[in-house]
């Protein structure tokens, strides 16, 4: 039976704290909750809206993955939901851990990494989850002054490429760019001064592009370690290229 003490226990995860407290995050939205059960991730708890389920067969599925589920009233998924109009369905899951994901990285032939320092914007780090999902880049590292990858607009945002390759967040990126370059990995930093056009570069096979945010771009004690500065010609008037569109671009040119 859905209690109020459950529905406090999960609207408390809508805060970081809680979240790093527990190990745990929400997921919101039938399609996330389908890429995550294909995905085989571990789920918790699901609470659904008896009247929006999209389908029965999905829901079936999702009832057989998850360790416990609760239908539940509109306005009792309206109480714990992070949007404006709840999706019908939300789930608690525990965070995704990585361990060894970098060090396996390091021992391959071919390997693209994306970097991100500085990424404030949610709906921006979840759009470059979901891109480097698309170009199949192998691991996507996000530093310490950057969002929380579990924040409930991240994680709606990615629309469950977050399921899909590893996203590790919370990291020292002088730390791990100095390791990436001891493994003689190329490192290359989008910037938009003192850097060679993207069309003249030949990527390596051992690649790591760092992309920083809109706002004020790399940080330069992170530029300062980087083999190449990179840029993305600019044929119009606007001030600035979203950080999702440059991180999509890049990939594009090294992939196709």
């Amino acid at each position: 039976m859905l209690t109020k003490q459950k529905l406090s226990s999960i609207k408390r995860l809508l805060q970081k704290k809680n979240r790093e407290e527990e190990g745990m995050f929400i997921l919101e939205g039938w399609k996330s909750l389908e890429e995550a059960v294909n995905a085989g991730v571990e789920i918790n708890t699901i609470i659904y809206d008896a009247q929006k389920v999209e389908s029965a067969k999905l829901l079936l599925k999702l009832e057989r993955s998850a360790k416990e589920v609760f239908a539940a009233k509109t306005k009792e998924l309206e109480s714990i939901s992070d949007t404006v109009n709840a999706q019908g369905i939300i789930a608690v899951l525990p965070k995704r851990p990585h361990t060894g994901t970098v060090e396996s990285l390091f021992k391959q032939q071919t390997s693209l990494i994306v970097v991100l320092d500085g990424m404030n914007d949610p709906g921006n780090l979840g759009t470059i989850i979901r891109t480097c999902d698309w170009f199949g880049a192998d691991a996507l590292v996000i530093g310490q002054n950057s969002v929380e990858v579990y924040n409930p607009k991240v994680v709606r945002a990615s629309m469950g490429s977050l399921f899909h390759l590893p996203v590790i967040d919370e990291v020292d990126l002088t730390g791990f760019i100095t390791a990436c370059r001891k493994e003689k990995m190329s490192i290359y930093s989008s910037e938009l001064s003192n850097s060679v056009d993207i069309r003249t570069v030949s990527f390596s096979k051992r690649s790591v592009i760092i992309i920083g945010s809109e706002s004020h771009g790399v940080s330069p004690e992170i530029a300062a370690l980087a083999d190449k500065k990179i840029f993305i010609p600019q044929f119009g008037k606007a001030e600035s290229l979203n950080a999702a569109m440059a991180c999509g671009i890049i990939l594009s040119h090294i992939k196709l």
